[in-house]
């Protein structure tokens, strides 16, 4: 349970720090940026894994590839809701956020020992 909140609460400070440390990705309003982190928590939460059951056929057929970007589509939809609070300057950017999240989730999975073998 601890590591499915620390997953989300990492998910949900991943907006605002990639807006620092990240070009492409603009967030003016902190309180906007962890409403959206807060956002994308939930939809990872309840939509991500409906979403990937419907998708397994083509993310084995491109191996994963449709899993990184149905995490880039979430990020993407997640800021159009957003703006202009946070903005991102093209889809590129969405990945690139969706990738810095899932690396942190994974990093979290590690340490509190929840990854499957």
């Amino acid at each position: 349970m601890g590591g499915a909140i620390l997953r989300f609460l990492v998910t949900v400070a991943a907006i605002p720090l990639c807006g620092e440390y990240m070009e492409g990705v603009h967030v003016s309003d902190l309180g906007q940026g962890l409403l959206m982190g807060a956002a994308l928590g939930v939809l990872y939460l309840l939509l991500r894994p409906l979403a990937k059951l419907v998708l397994a056929v083509f993310s084995f057929c491109t191996l994963g590839l449709m899993n990184i970007a149905l995490d880039a589509f979430l990020v993407w939809t997640a800021a159009g809701f957003f703006q202009p609070g946070v903005k991102l300057d093209n889809f590129w950017w969405a990945l690139a956020v969706a990738a810095a999240i899932n690396l942190l989730r994974f990093m979290i999975d590690l340490l509190t020992g929840k990854l499957k073998h």
